[in-house]
């Protein structure tokens, strides 16, 4: 989660979580039109799985045979994500 926190983005509000259980939630403003089910949008396009709970968040629960490397991977996935999201509300506003 420490990895995760480390990615800088107006559209990201907070990271949150338990272990390997985490929320990221995306922020609320006037120049923000993308919540958590574009967010959610942005990851299947790279192969990852996720939840988007009450709009604005997007849960992140991995399997539990899950390795450090593919962790690894998550993170460098949700980078790009994020810097999708980005683009995305551009085109939005």
């Amino acid at each position: 989660m420490d990895e995760l926190r480390k990615i800088k983005s107006p559209l990201i509000k907070e990271v949150r979580g338990r272990g390997l259980f985490v929320g990221i939630e995306v922020e609320q403003a006037d120049d923000i039109k993308v919540d958590g089910n574009h967010f959610a949008k942005m990851f299947f396009k790279h192969g990852v799985l996720t939840k988007a709970t009450h709009d604005q968040t997007v849960r992140l629960t991995p399997p539990l045979v899950i390795n450090e490397s593919e962790i690894m991977h998550v993170v460098e996935i949700t980078h790009k994500a994020v810097k999708d999201l980005e683009a995305h509300n551009q085109t939005l506003l």
